[in-house]
């Protein structure tokens, strides 16, 4: 039966989408805000939040409704850790984002943080500090162009700054719009 139901953009007049947040409910917006969180089993005050957003594929790209996780122990960037973020067009893709997320706890338990075989590797800014210093000698600069911790970036720029809007109730901006 499941292959024989309508799916697609066409049908969206006759059987909407059905979002975990929708406005006429109170929500922010249909399709943004948070879904769950799950705890973090190995850094006390961590945990592993779903939400659904609006954001786009590539800078500059249509706005879609999205629907992903965010670990607050290494702030992994699932846009740029493929196959994170899923188009959010029904209940299937929540649930199979909260998995992704679960599976993401379960590898920190088995593997702890930063293990090469673990899905939880924070890199304590790293890479920020290379675009740093790149930037500095390109622009010939003293300042940092981005902040030079992984945690600071994100709440500033990235995915935690999404979720502190959402918390506070505010629609979040388009991401990566």
């Amino acid at each position: 039966m499941y292959a024989q139901w309508p799916h697609g953009k066409g049908w969206d007049d006759f059987l909407p989408r059905v979002f975990w947040n929708v406005k006429a409910r109170g929500a922010i917006a249909d399709g943004v805000g948070l879904v769950t969180a799950f705890a973090h089993t190995e850094t006390p005050g961590a945990e592993v939040i779903v939400y659904e957003f609006e954001g786009t594929w590539r800078p500059g790209g249509e706005p879609k409704q999205l629907v992903t996780y965010h670990c607050t122990a290494c702030h992994m960037e699932t846009f740029h850790d493929c196959g994170h973020v899923h188009e959010n067009t029904g209940p299937d893709r929540r649930r199979w984002a909260a998995r992704q997320a679960r599976q993401h706890i379960i590898s920190a338990a088995r593997h702890g943080l930063g293990d090469k075989n673990s899905a939880c590797r924070p890199n304590n800014g790293e890479m920020l500090r290379v675009v740093n210093a790149v930037a500095r000698d390109m622009w010939g600069t003293t300042g940092n162009a981005l902040p030079d911790t992984d945690d600071a970036y994100c709440a500033t720029k990235g995915p935690c700054s999404i979720i502190r809007e959402l918390r506070a109730g505010v629609r979040p901006p388009v991401y990566r719009a």
